[in-house]
């Protein structure tokens, strides 16, 4: 990292040495060359099947019997061959759980049948139906548990949504493509998103609304398969169930979201897209419900280049506040409002060469003393205020989320509810995109000069007058990497300084992907840069701009950058 040099009358100036790394070409596409094992499938392809019930214990489905799962007691089942998974060749199945009935608090832990787990999966509470999502592995035994771990009987409903591929299945699946955390659509007063927009108006009991997907908030116009949702109920008087379906196809009998009155409601999906390119909204309640769906990602088909694949692992946490587990300086403090805990959430996986695109994770808020929500985020971006897991007061909650790590491998998860609570998250698999090549470690260093102050009046006249203009001997010297990056930065005043950058992103590929650039002043990343990219064929783009606020220190981080989702599938390891 690199402070900026005070410019004192009288005495020399130190131009500051930039060390930045030399990116000569892209990377190639996704290879699908793995040994294939079923319980470790790396860069594993998504298919979209439309909702089936696997499991259903209030009927028998699945022939776990017609009755109550007892506390502390389990229900096994067959998930490969079942529904449209097919009998063989699967490392994971995205799942949809729900408890009902429930007469006591509890939780349920979902696992392969050979792979015993403990991590909670979903928390239920009595006179409350409960839905969520989950990635869940499986082993070659292609069945999976569902545990009660509370002292009494609760039903049980598990349904099936999608399936990811193993390495060497041949059938064409399709890769996850992460975009960042934003609003799809929003039928709340003050908050109205989406196509077709709903006037700050509820859906009606026992009605639907249809939205548009396709061609919104970075899903392609066409191609996309299915979508990843997290699905929030608010403002409901009565208790009810939100469904999701294509609009080309029939609705289905399986929640995604169940709500209860005072309650903010939340859940993970991942929804199917077809030729329609359009979702409908069921609200299978006695009264209305304002809803709000937030898009993490879209799943499309190889073709497009550039996705990410899965790699489902044995389920372990990875921060608990209670215990201080992974949590930096070890604290067993609980969260309080607006507090939150960072951490490298690729810590115990080896990813080899690979970067991780995003991680599926299992995010808990335990023992919470007020209503809230947790929301999950690049460490780098800054909060997006979007929720990953909202929270009732006094009832533990679990939720799932994919979240995108930033540049260095880091998530933050923020508590934004007025009380306190705990935190655990654990890591269920994550989407990885492919490897650095080798030749992109080579580092360049820009020289460092010291100029007089007679040399450096002669280099400010004619800058402009708000801003002392660093020339090729003053302060940082021209940025450069050779044929892809290069520029100059002034800045203005005395530290802290105003800053002023003028540079121009080249590149000079023609294969279509595209080069950008991080900058972070006093150690925050200024995500506009994600807009300042160029993507092949001799492309150039000019960057100008004031950052509005002053800064000691300033670092810089040379990117790729996705040409459809404008996220970083990987930057340079270091600050420089």
């Amino acid at each position: 990292m690199h402070a900026l040099p005070a410019r004192r009358t009288g005495r020399a100036v130190t131009a500051v040495a930039i060390v930045l790394v030399l990116l000569t070409s892209f990377m190639a596409a996704i290879s699908s060359a793995h040994p294939a094992r079923a319980d470790e499938a790396p860069d594993n392809q998504f298919v979209a099947v439309p909702p089936a019930v696997l499991a259903d214990t209030r009927n028998g489905t699945g022939g776990v019997g017609s009755a109550k799962v007892p506390g502390k007691a389990k229900v096994t089942f067959q998930v490969a061959g079942q529904a449209e998974v097919p009998a063989s060749g699967v490392s994971a199945v995205a799942l949809n759980i729900t408890a009902v009935g429930a007469e006591q608090p509890g939780w349920l832990t979902v696992h392969p049948s050979d792979a015993p787990a403990t991590v909670s999966t979903l928390t239920f509470y009595p006179g409350e139906n409960v839905t969520g999502e989950d990635f869940t592995r499986l082993t070659g035994t292609g069945m999976v548990s569902v545990v009660n771990n509370s002292d009494s009987p609760v039903h049980v409903v598990v349904a099936v949504r999608g399936y990811f591929l193993s390495a060497a299945d041949t059938q064409a699946g399709n890769e996850y493509y992460p975009v960042d955390t934003q609003y799809l659509y929003d039928t709340r007063p003050g908050h109205v998103t989406g196509s077709p927009a709903r006037e700050a108006t509820p859906i009606p009991a026992n009605s639907s609304v249809t939205i548009d997907v396709a061609g919104q908030r970075g899903v392609p116009a066409t191609g996309a398969n299915a979508v990843a949702l997290n699905v929030v109920a608010w403002s409901q008087g009565q208790k009810g169930w939100l469904s999701l379906h294509p609009s080309d196809q029939p609705a289905n009998n399986v929640a995604t979201v169940d709500y209860v009155p005072d309650e903010t409601d939340s859940s993970f999906t991942v929804a199917q897209l077809t030729g329609s390119g359009k979702l409908i909204i069921e609200n299978r309640g006695s009264g209305t419900v304002h809803v709000a769906l937030t898009l993490r990602g879209y799943f499309t088909g190889t073709a497009e280049e550039g996705g990410a694949g899965y790699a489902a692992v044995p389920s372990r946490v990875i921060v608990e506040t209670l215990t201080g587990t992974g949590v930096p300086g070890g604290s067993t403090r609980a969260l309080a409002p607006g507090e939150s805990v960072t951490f490298d959430v690729a810590q115990g996986v080896d990813l080899g060469e690979k970067i991780m695109a995003s991680a599926a994770l299992t995010i808990q808020a335990r023992q919470p003393t007020d209503k809230g929500w947790l929301t999950a985020y690049p460490a780098e971006d800054g909060d997006p205020d979007i929720s990953s897991v909202n929270y009732d007061q006094a009832e533990s909650t679990t939720g799932f989320d994919l979240v995108i790590p930033d540049s260095q491998g880091r998530v933050t998860v923020t508590n934004r509810g007025p009380g306190t609570t705990h935190v655990q998250v654990s890591m269920r698999g994550y989407f990885t995109d492919p490897p650095m090549p080798a030749e992109y470690e080579d580092v360049t260093e820009l020289s460092t000069t010291e100029t007089s102050p007679e040399e450096d009046e002669a280099a400010t006249a004619g800058a402009p007058s708000r801003h002392f203009r660093a020339r090729a001997r003053l302060g940082f010297d021209r940025l450069t990497l050779p044929g892809l990056f290069e520029g100059r930065v002034w800045w203005h005043g005395r530290a802290p300084y105003e800053l002023y950058i003028n540079a121009e992103v080249l590149d000079n590929r023609a294969d279509g992907r595209c080069i950008g650039a991080l900058v972070r002043m006093d150690g925050k990343v200024y995500s506009s840069w994600k807009d300042w990219v160029a993507c092949g064929n001799q492309q150039r783009r000019t960057l100008k701009g004031w950052f509005q606020r002053t800064a000691t220190r300033v670092d810089f981080k040379a990117c790729q950058v996705h040409p459809k989702t404008r996220r970083y599938t990987w930057c340079t390891t270091e600050w420089k």
